[in-house]
C-alpha cells in the first residue's frame, strides 16, 4: 500500500519475532534500541501493533541504551487471538516473554489501550515490574472504578453487537 503524500517512511524495527508460549499460542513482538540494555516493554495503543513505537522513542532508546520490546496483544498482528478470563491473566504471558528474553526485572510503558494491560502486569508481577509509564491511558470500563459517562458509557450499548462480530 502506498504511503500518503507527505508522510515520511518509518524505519523498520531492529528485530521482529514471534514467541511461542507454553500453551501453544504465540506473541508477536518487535525490538528497538540496544539489544543489551535494560528491558522496557512497550504496550501499543488501540488500534496499533508492534511497530507502533514513535521515531522519537526509537532514537531515545538508542541514546539511553534501552532495549524496547513492543508486544502485540492477543488477536493483533502475529499474536494468537485469545480471550482472557480476566485481564490480569495477560501478566503470565508477559512474564513468559521476559523469561525468554532473559530478564528478571523490567519496565513497562504503555500508550492508550495498552494502559490497562500495563497496570495488570504491575499488579500481578510487583517483584518484576520496576516502573510503569502510561501515556494517554484508557480508564477502567468495568468494576467499581468504571468511568460512567461519555464515550465509555456509549460503548456499553454496542458491547453485545461487537461481541457477536468478534472472530472465533
Amino acid at each position: 500500500m502506498p504511503r500518503p503524500l507527505g508522510v515520511p517512511a518509518s524505519q523498520r524495527p531492529r528485530i521482529e519475532r514471534i514467541l511461542r508460549l507454553t500453551d501453544g499460542r504465540q506473541l508477536g513482538y518487535a525490538e528497538f534500541g540496544d539489544p543489551g540494555g535494560a528491558l522496557v516493554l512497550w504496550f501499543h495503543g488501540t488500534p496499533g501493533a508492534r511497530r507502533q513505537f514513535p521515531p522519537v522513542g526509537r532514537r531515545a532508546a538508542e541514546a539511553l541504551g534501552l532495549r524496547v520490546v513492543s508486544v502485540e496483544r492477543p488477536g493483533i498482528g502475529d499474536s494468537t487471538d485469545h480471550a482472557y478470563g480476566v485481564l490480569t491473566d495477560w501478566a503470565a504471558d508477559v512474564a513468559e516473554l521476559a523469561n525468554q528474553l532473559g530478564y528478571e526485572r523490567f519496565l513497562i510503558a504503555a500508550l492508550s489501550g495498552g494502559g490497562p494491560y500495563a497496570l495488570a502486569c504491575a499488579h500481578e508481577l510487583p517483584e518484576r515490574v520496576v516502573a510503569v509509564g502510561l501515556l494517554g491511558s484508557m480508564v477502567p470500563t468495568a468494576g467499581d472504578d468504571a468511568a460512567a459517562a461519555g464515550l465509555v458509557a456509549l460503548s456499553h450499548r454496542f458491547n453485545g453487537a461487537l461481541s457477536a462480530l468478534r472472530r472465533p
